[in-house]
């Protein structure tokens, strides 16, 4: 009889503490979104939700292009990675975030109420409503779409055929996605590469002597850049620029930009449909403060570049001001870290950005595929069999590739002898 008694207490004891724990509902499971999991105790009822079941490294899918990296090394299952974490993972898409009654709305009718709601869906495809642009270019945000774009080349490439690529867009995406096509195909008689920019220089907003050295390297390549001119419209065949030239072009890539997803609007986390959400210095919303925004969709007073390691910084420190505000304690503001950044023009050049400084050369590839299994391992610790053995996969595929080659002996020598200060 003690013993019965003894059990009953111990489950309602258990009961009551699922009762009282604080529900947290995080919207987005990408770099923002998981590194505020990782933080969260489980002693929290933590959910996470994402329409897609796979996180994907977004930094690398321009290696798709030229087979260096699969689909699936850039891939990680999310149900995995957060269950290992005591949480839950709903793979669905959340359609409102009800800010006054305090619950996250999906598309099937689901209404998942919080305590707290970490806000980290980042932003969608923007084509600035140029006509054929949704119907003929293809876009540069997923694996799927560079899965598709990859395909495309190598069947006409490999068939013979005369392709002619446009890029639209020569920021990090375009310029990289160049890169991963000239490491592939550059040697084809038939390419030639068009990348139109409305900026008169690529890389825009960045120190104009890294878009110049790229473009010195293409001097000699099948590359023409047009820069200052805009598109008016497309075709299956052609790009229309605004000075009225016309483009032939085979397969069109759409790298011109993101815009902010619709849920930020219509929840009323965003003031009009083309705004960020708006946030305190500690990642607050400034009309709900119950919700956090983190990643690309958060919009600071001190605005940062939308880049994966200021998304895994906020995510982290989303967590901690969840857990202040929860127990009613003071937020702490975010703080930036360095920018340091790894630019790929495919196995011609990489480059380093650490502030204002600029560094380039054929060894820094090895520095960005670590980047990458580092950051892929920190996501998915090798603690259980599944994580042990995808960290394997990404470590020999990844690193035979890319790191090893510019790690030998001699090319390492060969390599640092040409490691060059652009900047700084």
């Amino acid at each position: 009889m003690l013993w019965f008694l003894s059990s009953v207490r111990l489950a309602l004891r258990a009961f009551c503490d699922m009762r009282s724990r604080k529900k947290i509902v995080i919207l987005g499971a990408n770099f923002a979104g998981i590194a505020c999991a990782r933080r969260l105790s489980k002693h929290h009822e933590v959910t996470v939700i994402d329409a897609s079941a796979c996180f994907e490294f977004l930094p690398n899918i321009h290696e798709l292009l030229s087979g260096v990296k699969s689909a699936g090394v850039l891939r990680l299952p999310r149900k995995r990675l957060l269950e290992s974490l005591g949480h839950t993972f709903v793979c669905e898409t959340a359609t409102a975030v009800d800010t006054q009654a305090r619950c996250v709305h999906t598309a099937s009718g689901r209404r998942l109420a919080f305590d707290a709601c970490v806000v980290a869906v980042g932003g969608v495809n923007n084509t600035f409503g140029v006509r054929g642009a949704e119907q003929f270019a293809l876009p540069f945000k997923t694996v799927d779409d560079c899965v598709a774009i990859a395909q495309r080349l190598r069947d006409r490439l490999n068939a013979g055929k005369k392709t002619a690529v446009v890029i639209i867009g020569a920021g990090l995406e375009g310029v990289e996605a160049l890169g991963e096509i000239l490491r592939g195909y550059r040697n084809h008689p038939g390419l030639s590469v068009h990348v139109v920019e409305g900026d008169e220089r690529i890389l825009p907003g960045r120190d104009p002597r890294l878009g110049d050295d790229i473009q010195q390297h293409c001097v000699d390549l099948p590359v023409t850049f047009h820069l200052g001119e805009s598109v008016a419209s497309l075709t299956k065949t052609r790009v229309k620029l605004v000075s009225g030239r016309s483009l032939p072009s085979d397969v069109t890539l759409w790298t011109a930009g993101a815009k902010p997803a619709p849920l930020l609007f219509s929840s009323g986390l965003a003031l009009t449909a083309n705004a960020w959400a708006a946030v305190t210095p500690a990642l607050q919303s400034c009309v709900a403060p119950a919700v956090f925004v983190v990643g690309d969709a958060a919009d600071l007073p001190d605005p940062l570049s939308k880049q994966a390691y200021h998304a895994l910084d906020m995510g982290a420190h989303a967590a901690g001001n969840v857990q202040r505000f929860l127990d009613g304690a003071p937020l702490k503001p975010f703080k930036r870290g360095l920018e340091l950044g790894l630019i790929a023009l495919g196995d011609i050049d990489t480059y380093l950005t650490a502030g204002q400084r600029i560094f380039a050369g054929p060894s820094l590839a090895a520095a960005k595929e670590l980047v990458f299994q580092a950051n892929m391992a920190r996501l998915d610790p090798p603690l259980g069999r599944s994580p042990a053995a995808a960290l394997g996969q990404r470590y020999w595929r990844g690193l035979h590739r890319l790191a090893l080659p510019a790690l030998r002996p001699g090319a390492l020598r060969n390599n640092l002898s040409g490691l060059r200060v652009i900047a700084g």
